[in-house]
């Protein structure tokens, strides 16, 4: 402070000296206890929100307070104030007594402070590049003239360290979202100067480009950098760019709209060197990150729309320069904040939207899965977190079916829970949260799972088995910035975890466990658990608490069912085969299989000729092969089997799907409503289409079908007749049981490609769960 009023013609002292005079000074700080703003206690006007941008209701409301106070002069009361004394020069620039009032600047080493008196602004430099800086406005506003849609403020350099410039902010407001006058303003700026160049000799790239590789701040996450070097390397160097005047700190705090004309503030960072609509991307994007608090997908979504009304790109030519904006705004910022001692909030504010950002670039060359988990990692780099078992490699080379098991606060998982949620790329987000761990499903526009569990606590049913705290104290960053657990620690945690479920140890992670354990692998399985249980965690109040979070935890995630129905031939097993298998790796869940039905009750046929003989009798037996044609014997032997189904099917329910288990029907009830015959029955349709009303609706329901040509050359069971007749049946009845209820799913898929088959079942399922 004491250099600031050096700079201005006055000398401070915090105690009476010969010829000073007394002064006092109210203030107001910011979140870390610096003072933000400060001001003659003597004012009569809270001439600092000058400074603030109060586009925010909570902005709006803390203006009007400020202004109340001063309106019934309790100003001296309510704010700090601080006693100095001072002496002045011959010459000061403003009269220390009046009305004035300062604010500090952002931190970092282009730091400057704004002094407001009368009908001036003076920005005051104290560094040598901040000093750079208001020399360069200085010259830009000596040949930049107030337009029709354009007022910039009259520039006067009074010495090396201070610019003068005029008040052109009266009569305006700050406007929060960008307007037809800012598209205008913005479109006045660029004309100033075109050019088109090759990105070869592009100097201000070029340079950026050289200082980038010269950053070494372990502060900075490292995919951000990775992503950064990526989209440089696929980068055409001999691709013309068009590049125009920008004003180069384009914000909604830097501009007041006065009826159809903007005000723009603060040129000291404008040039000629930048890419063709910079301005526009700077004001949509720091003010959706920095006053609005959007996310990236959000801030997209204004940059498609707002380009309607200014440069009207092409969505390639929108992509293009939003990603030339991207690479010079960010190159530029890490430059600085790589050399700035202490990083504010909102650098992390920032960096984590830029790095979104350079995702709709990279969507060319990488999937949304990598993306995504190079953003995980590089969300959680300032925070407390240990991947467990996590590969060494690249994060992102992550295998298909694996998951990412991390150590974190139920707090943080929150916090990442809420990132991921909002995330550009991500689909759907949901989550199961137990007592100990919240499990995480991340399904990309693409229709890719990524699956999270964040752990809180560590434990082996109803007992914890280490301590988080300790685990997270000796965690280790790799090369790629990745915490991860101890190798100590993960050997710990793999002999705990297949001991104590009386599992070998697998061969990959032997030899990883005996060189980290040596002596101390578990070798009593009983002892090791009556050890835990006298950790304090596992003892007294705890035990019980645990025991009570176990059972409920055995309860938290509800399974679903989902059926299979078609003709003989249509390919039902082999497709149920390869879904159950999806859904145990990809989905992550125990899947269980059923045919037909519940099978609480057994097959007819087992009273008269026993269990053995009737199953062997029915897997050789070929379909619809019954001769049943009597109304009151079909009547008993759909009774027989609805009954199984009317109570089987709330033990399927209690059995797997309260327990998380998904369950697949190999055939299911509507074979007696479409093919009755199959089941030796001759019924109304009326009769057993009444039966399904009384029944738990599965989920999800999926009819295959094929061309009967297609049928025969698998299976010869049924006639070319028989295979149209059917297919044309459960066709009709799923078009009308999905008119009936949309919030069930019934799909009819003609299986001739299994992968498309398989892609459209998954898909359904990621989708609508």
């Amino acid at each position: 402070m004491k250099t600031l009023f050096r700079n201005t013609g006055y000398r401070l002292f915090t105690t009476q000296e010969e010829n000073t005079k007394k002064i006092s000074f109210s203030y107001i700080k910011n979140p870390d206890g610096t003072i933000r703003w400060f001001w003659n206690s003597d004012s009569r006007k809270p001439l600092f929100l000058k400074f603030y941008n109060s586009a925010t209701p909570k902005a709006k409301l803390f203006e009007l307070l400020v202004k109340i106070v001063f309106a019934i002069r309790l100003q001296k009361i309510v704010f700090r104030k601080e006693i100095v004394y001072y002496s002045k020069n011959d010459d000061p620039v403003f009269n220390i007594e009046d009305d004035w009032a300062i604010f500090t600047g952002t931190v970092g080493p282009n730091n400057k402070a704004l002094l407001l008196s009368g009908r001036y602004f003076y920005k005051i430099a104290e560094t040598d590049s901040a000093k750079k800086l208001i020399a360069a406005e200085h010259k830009i506003l000596s040949k930049i003239i107030s337009r029709n849609k354009l007022e910039v403020p009259k520039a006067l350099m009074l010495n090396e360290n201070i610019i003068q410039l005029s008040d052109i902010s009266n009569d305006g407001i700050r406007e929060n979202s960008f307007t037809h006058i800012h598209a205008d303003a913005v479109m006045a700026i660029s004309a100033h100067h075109n050019r088109q160049t090759k990105i070869s000799v592009w100097s201000y790239f070029q340079k950026l480009k050289t200082e980038f590789s010269a950053i070494e701040d372990e502060r900075i996450p490292k995919n951000i950098i990775r992503k950064i070097k990526a989209i440089l390397k696929h980068t055409d160097e001999k691709e013309n760019i068009n590049l125009a005047f920008s004003q180069g700190d384009f914000t909604s705090w830097n501009c007041y709209v006065k009826n159809d004309r903007l005000a723009v503030y603060d040129w000291e960072l404008s040039s000629t060197e930048k890419p063709k609509a910079f301005d526009f991307f700077h004001f949509i994007i720091q003010n959706g990150i920095l006053i609005q608090k959007k996310n990236w997908k959000e801030i997209y979504a204004e940059i498609e729309e707002k380009n309607k009304m200014t440069f009207q790109f092409s969505e390639e030519e929108l992509l293009k320069y939003l990603k030339f904006y991207l690479l010079t705004n960010t190159l530029s910022y890490l430059k600085l904040y790589s050399v700035q001692e202490e990083w504010h909030l909102q650098i992390h504010w920032l960096l984590k939207t830029w790095n979104e950002a350079l995702n709709t670039i990279l969507k060319a060359y990488s999937t949304e899965r990598e993306l995504i988990i190079l953003d995980t990692f590089d969300a959680l780099y300032h925070i407390d977190y240990a991947a467990l078992k996590f590969h060494n490699e690249e994060p992102e080379k992550l295998k298909l079916n694996s998951d990412i098991d991390m150590i974190i606060s139920s707090e943080n998982a929150q916090k990442l829970v809420n990132y991921l949620s909002g995330h550009s790329l991500v689909q759907k987000v949901s989550t199961v949260k137990k007592s100990f761990m919240q499990t995480v499903r991340i399904v990309t526009f693409q229709n890719e799972i990524l699956n999270l569990d964040l752990i809180h606590q560590v434990k082996w049913k109803h007992i914890q088995i280490m301590e988080v705290s300790k685990i997270l104290e000796n965690r280790k960053k790799n090369r790629f910035g990745v915490y991860k657990v101890s190798d100590k620690d993960t050997a710990r945690f793999i002999d705990l975890f297949y001991s104590l479920n009386n599992a070998e140890i697998p061969a990959g992670y032997k030899q990883f466990t005996s060189e980290h354990l040596k002596s101390k692998k578990i070798a009593d399985r009983e002892l090791t658990i009556k050890v835990l249980k006298t950790k304090p965690y596992n003892k007294g109040f705890n035990y019980l608490k645990n025991i009570f979070n176990y059972l409920k935890d055995s309860f938290s995630e509800k399974g679903f069912i989902i059926t299979f129905s078609g003709v003989d031939g249509a390919g039902k097993s082999t497709v149920i085969s390869e879904v159950s298998e999806l859904i145990e790796k990809r989905y992550r869940r125990p899947v269980k299989v059923l045919r037909h039905r519940p099978s609480l009750l057994p097959i007819l046929s087992v009273w008269t000729k026993g269990k053995e003989k009737a199953h062997k009798d029915a897997v050789n037996s070929l379909p619809r092969q019954g001769n049943n044609k009597n109304s009151l014997s079909s009547l008993l032997r759909f009774g027989y089997y609805y009954t199984d189904y009317i109570l089987g099917q709330f033990v399927i329910y209690t059995k797997y799907v309260l327990r998380g288990k998904i369950v697949l029907y190999d055939r299911y009830y509507f074979d007696f409503i479409a093919d009755a015959r199959r089941s030796n029955i001759q019924l109304p349709k009326s009769v057993t289409e009444t039966g399904y009303h009384f029944l738990m609706k599965p989920e999800f329901n999926f009819f295959l079908y094929a061309a009967p040509e297609r049928i025969l050359n698998r299976k010869k069971e049924l006639s070319y007749h028989s295979i149209c007749e059917l297919t044309s049946e459960y066709s009709s009845l799923f078009s009308k049981l999905e008119s009936r209820n949309r919030r069930i799913k019934y799909l009819a898929i003609e299986n001739n490609d299994l992968d498309v088959t398989l892609g459209t079942i998954m898909n359904t399922i990621i989708t609508e769960r």
